[in-house]
């Protein structure tokens, strides 16, 4: 082979590697073969839902970000922590038992950890103390646990089930 033909090939592999690690990583991550997938479509649609009903009740209250003052800023987080609880609340009764159970029951307790974060940027809002808003890190994974969040809502097809960005 010459070299210009030898280039060629190795190039063209290289595209074909390519390719088929795209479609591979594709398959696994949107496949029903993922590890976070939940095999109870059903309940993942009523979560959808579910969830999709706290989003439009966060709408309607006054965004966080829009605060004249850190007093009214808590008092916003906390009125819309409120709401993602009863949603989280109504997602823990509703949750299936087995494999599926046991991850939304992980992904449950993300919520939690987030919800309690939530609530402690308020505090420290009531406090004085003007910051950045931080989520809580899981130490084994190294993500934010709104990370994880969205990460278990994106693989479910539960786009409202993630993150709401409200606070900024």
């Amino acid at each position: 082979m010459t070299g210009r033909r030898l280039g060629l090939t190795i190039g063209i592999a290289v595209l074909v590697l390519f390719a088929a690690f795209w479609v591979g990583a594709t398959i696994w991550f949107f496949g029903n073969g993922n590890p976070d997938r939940l095999q109870d479509r059903e309940w993942a649609a009523e979560a959808e839902a579910r969830c999709a009903e706290a989003r439009d009740e966060l709408d309607r209250l006054p965004q966080a970000r829009n605060a004249l003052n850190m007093a009214d800023r808590a008092g916003q987080i906390e009125a819309s922590t409120a709401v993602l609880a009863e949603m989280t609340a109504d997602l823990a009764v509703s949750a299936p038992g087995g494999e599926d159970g046991e991850l939304i029951g992980l992904w449950l307790g993300s919520w939690r950890i987030y919800l309690n974060d939530r609530l402690a940027h308020a505090d420290a809002l009531r406090a004085g103390e003007d910051r950045q808003f931080r989520v809580t890190v899981d130490q084994q994974r190294g993500d934010g646990v709104d990370a994880l969040l969205d990460a278990f809502a994106d693989r479910n097809r539960m786009p409202s089930c993630g993150d709401p960005l409200d606070i900024g």
